[in-house]
């Protein structure tokens, strides 16, 4: 699929009477014929400009950045009036100016240079036939950047930041050539991730060391015709750290936070822990919609997911098919299921029921969120909401979301569905 980048820009409140650049105070198109666009988490009718204006803006307040910071400040990529950073084609052709710019008046900072390249390279679309012939130019001048640096270093002195910059490089060439998706690419795309593995090593960099090495182990496994390898529990572990390093690094309200918090909840629901995939995901979307608002690619996917997430799939017995279920009825002696849930969302129209089913043909699924009920021996956990880890003998495993509860088995008569967590 062919993207073209001239016509998806954000048009929502742009064709007012009243709308206007912020910078140039102007309303309609610019000179060229351009429109008023806004692709940040500006609301309502703040944050409009001209792209023209935008690109004038950035680049008057880069040298003047430059001049102070020796960088040139973050208004090609950041909204000044929401402070958030901008997305989808706005971002597109803002990296595009910021690179004609840095190469323009201050191609000899190659650290500068890369820093563009690299960003650049990381907004093309590898399927569009322009972006994919920019995309390798742009891989070979951060290469011949990086040796003409090398020739200006002793090896002594290749360390710390440039050998840092010089694995980034190496990993984003790697990303770019996986994306392309070719035979030759990817062959191309496992020696750069291998290069970058071996300097993360040098650097201790953890993070990116696993990164890279699960790059390797997808692009080995199509080249085996294997399926992609998958260790949950590492997928897990790796989550986690990601989320907490970029938790630390940049608060919880940047999206680069919101989207690895959406990976997290992604690797908790595969180990079927749901509730705390569903609270991650709760608190993830709140955040974005507050701070970015509802339309923005971070609150649009953290919902989707948290959608999905909060479907309760449940097995019917009598039908041996999956269902969703949807509320309990009859005193809760009956469940609501409709489904069944398929694969093809075609099929899943096409054929989809709404029953009312007695509760004992009613099984939830591996990590549903559940509450206990009607126990004597354990009256304990009665009340107590936990989510389905394993069923055996008409009977669950039940991990219980409060501090200090032991995962229990119960029976299925003694569980209910948690439709909403409190």
């Amino acid at each position: 699929m062919e993207i073209d980048h001239t016509q998806d820009q954000e048009q929502d409140d742009t064709s007012s009477s009243s709308s206007c650049c912020w910078l140039c105070l102007g309303g309609g198109p610019d000179a060229s014929g351009m429109p008023l666009v806004r692709n940040c988490s500006c609301r309502g009718s703040s944050g409009l400009a001209h792209l023209s204006c935008i690109i004038r803006y950035a680049e008057i307040d880069g040298r003047n950045s430059y001049g102070s910071t020796g960088n040139i400040g973050a208004a090609f990529q950041q909204c000044r009036n929401c402070k958030q950073e901008f997305q989808n084609d706005l971002r597109y052709h803002l990296e595009r100016a910021r690179v004609l710019f840095v190469e323009r008046e201050f191609s000899q900072d190659h650290m500068l240079h890369l820093r563009a390249l690299i960003h650049r390279v990381r907004v093309l679309d590898a399927e569009n036939d322009a972006d994919r012939a920019e995309g390798d130019q742009t891989c070979f001048k951060m290469v011949s950047i990086i040796d003409e640096m090398k020739s200006h270093h002793a090896q002594r002195e290749w360390s710390g930041e440039l050998l840092k910059m010089e694995a980034v490089v190496l990993y984003v060439i790697g990303l770019f050539h996986m994306s392309v998706g070719t035979e030759e690419s990817l062959q191309e795309a496992l020696e750069y991730f291998g290069s970058a593995t071996y300097l993360f090593t040098l650097l201790q960099d953890e993070i990116n060391i696993l990164s890279a090495k699960k790059n390797i182990a997808k692009i080995e496994a199509k080249f085996n015709g294997d399926e992609i390898p998958h260790d949950e529990g590492n997928d897990l572990a790796f989550s986690q750290r990601q989320y907490k390093y970029w938790l630390g690094k940049l608060g919880e309200q940047h999206p680069i936070t919101i989207r690895r918090g959406e990976m997290l909840a992604h690797a908790l629901y595969c180990l079927n822990q749901g509730i705390a995939a569903e609270r991650l995901l709760m608190k993830s979307a709140a955040i974005s919609r507050q701070v970015h608002g509802p339309t923005h690619n971070c609150t649009l996917s953290a919902t989707a997911a948290l959608k999905d997430v909060k479907e309760r799939r449940v097995f019917i017995d009598s039908r041996k098919q999956w269902f969703q279920a949807l509320r309990y009825e009859n005193e809760g002696l009956s469940c609501v299921v409709r489904g069944p849930v398929v694969d093809s969302m075609q099929e899943q129209e096409e054929n989809m029921l709404t029953l009312s089913l007695p509760i004992t043909d009613v099984f939830p699924g591996p990590g549903t969120p559940v509450v206990c009920q009607g126990l004597i021996e354990r009256a304990h956990l009665n009340g107590k909401i936990g989510d389905t880890r394993g069923f055996n003998g008409g009977k669950f495993e039940v991990h219980f979301e409060e501090a200090g509860l032991e995962p229990a088995t119960i029976e299925h008569e003694n569980l209910r569905i948690v439709f909403q967590l409190p």
